[in-house]
């Protein structure tokens, strides 16, 4: 039984290894080189200083919506 149970439980740490760090940690990456504003949120700027994100809100441009 010890056998089978060593290359078990060295899979499990290998494969939790790659499938929950390596593999979230190279999406991310690839992510921030490809998207670099979207990853980081799609922050506004005004001034130096985040104002907001462009994915929240929408336009209220008309008189009526105050």
């Amino acid at each position: 039984m010890l056998k089978q149970l060593i290359p078990a439980i060295r899979m499990l740490l290998v494969l939790t290894c790659v499938t929950g760090v390596a593999y979230p940690l190279a999406v991310t990456a690839v992510a921030h080189v490809a998207f670099p504003s979207q990853t980081g949120g799609s922050l506004l700027w005004k001034d130096g200083q985040v104002v907001g994100s462009s994915l929240v809100g929408q336009a209220m441009d008309e008189d009526r919506y105050f």
